[in-house]
């Protein structure tokens, strides 16, 4: 145990470039391995807490992911022990890095947090990529000199390698989410939803006061109309997301007084209506008996995490048993309204299964991924999805057309996931053409 605290307590100095020798470390076959297992448990406590609340489900993929990223660092080490004709770098520079494990973690949320916070919306991802690469790099050269001498321009060509090295484990090997939800323990919350009983008396209130609120159309004005469904309430990404995207509209497309939002999360269920089929129904009626069919526009919004098979939007408030929202639900809610002109974008995994049911010729679909693919962002710390932060946040700054926003957000998304190494989401766009013809130049 000593030998361990002296360790991680030499791995916090070497990553914070502060002054250590190679002395100070306890190199051995075993020290590798408690220092590995304490990064494999910081990564997967860390990504427990990402998830929040809710039942979910460890994904034992992790582990592999675990031990290709210490034989990788191996590999750099043995390679460098080659090179710089240095022995003991092998086991020396394995212990040594993987110490700096739990520094570098604090690190990197704490920076990354700062990023959303300062510039994630104005600057690319690239540049806080590289920016990574280069500080881990910096690191993990501090390493290699601990046991051979480096002058600079072998400095230069170590920290070179590092970066490659570095490159392939972020976006070459492959990732996994260490926890995933469980979607499949309705049957064990019955006796469970005793709790949840006020709000069920206090709904028809909260969605009475939220419908009589909307305002009516106004006459040769072409109104645009928001409904937002923000599915499951386990975690505060969706409501988050659903609240800038409000504003977002509330403001750049005036549609304060004539938008409403349905919402699962805790924090909202004093205020907000909870979001389940019969109150989206009860929404788009109102809405579409307020609106002009002819000169009015609905933009619905539906985010949430999503299924492939069978294909359908998760609807869960915090374990109240609640239908779930599928593409012929959403289609039968649409059709029975007056509503003509629509958008619709559904934002959640294998949204891309929605577009058959909804596309025609009066609606722009738009969905975050393709049926049979994942799409990204939706942990707990974060603020918005990857593909709500995309096209909300980001393109819909830049332009009012919501087809020309889609494209903006699709070629950025791409690049985010291609350089992060993740399958392409690859989000979808079905635009019909009396919605193109009659639209043009205004939000197509």
């Amino acid at each position: 145990m000593r030998a361990l605290l002296h360790n991680l307590l030499a791995g916090f100095r070497l990553a914070t470039f502060l002054k250590v020798d190679a002395n100070r470390f306890r190199v051995s076959i075993a020290q590798l391995a408690w220092l590995t297992l304490i990064e494999f448990a910081l990564g997967v406590g860390i990504g427990y807490l990402e998830q929040g609340a809710g039942k979910l489900n460890f994904n034992p993929n992790v582990i592999l992911q675990s031990l290709a990223a210490v034989t990788l660092t191996l590999a750099v080490a043995a390679a460098l022990a080659r090179w710089l004709r240095t022995p003991a770098l092998l086991p020396g520079y394995a212990v040594a890095a993987t110490a700096m494990s739990p520094t570098i973690l604090a690190y990197l949320y704490a920076a990354y947090a700062v990023w959303q916070r300062a510039a994630a919306d104005s600057n690319p991802d690239w540049i806080w990529s590289l920016g990574m690469l280069v500080w881990l790099s910096a690191l993990l050269t501090r390493a290699v000199a601990l046991w051979a001498p480096l002058p600079f321009g072998r400095r230069i060509a170590v920290g070179g390698l590092l970066i490659v090295a570095l490159a392939v484990q972020m976006w070459g090997l492959p990732r996994y989410e260490a926890w995933y939800p469980d979607y499949d323990e309705a049957a064990d919350r019955v006796l469970k939803i005793g709790g949840h009983e006020a709000l069920l008396y206090r709904e028809t209130g909260l969605l009475d006061h939220s419908l009589n609120s909307l305002r009516a159309h106004r006459p040769h004005v072409n109104d645009l109309y928001f409904v937002g469904f923000a599915g499951y309430g386990w975690q505060d990404v969706f409501m988050k997301e659903m609240n800038t995207v409000r504003a977002l509209f509330d403001s750049r497309f005036d549609t304060r007084g004539r938008s409403l939002v349905l919402v699962n999360n805790a924090q909202t269920q004093a205020t907000t209506p909870i979001a389940t089929i019969t109150a989206l129904q009860t929404a788009l009626k109102r809405v579409g008996g307020l609106l002009d069919p002819e000169e009015d526009v609905l933009f619905l919004f539906v985010t949430s995490h999503g299924s492939d098979d069978p294909a359908y939007v998760s609807v869960d408030n915090n374990g109240l048993q609640l239908t779930q929202l599928t593409p012929a639900r959403l289609k039968a809610a649409l059709v029975a309204t007056p509503i003509k002109w629509k958008v619709i974008v559904v934002s959640a995994c294998y949204s891309g299964s929605f577009i058959p049911a909804l596309r025609d010729d009066n609606s722009l679909v738009i969905t975050a991924s393709r049926a049979d693919r994942n799409s990204f962002g939706c942990n707990a710390r974060n603020s918005m999805t990857d593909f709500g932060r995309a096209y909300f946040v980001e393109a819909l700054k830049q332009t009012k057309s919501f087809t020309a926003a889609f494209e903006l957000a699709r070629t950025r998304i791409a690049a985010r996931e291609k350089a992060e190494g993740l399958t392409p989401s690859q989000p979808q766009m079905a635009l019909g053409k009396a919605f193109a013809a009659k639209w043009r130049g205004r939000y197509d």
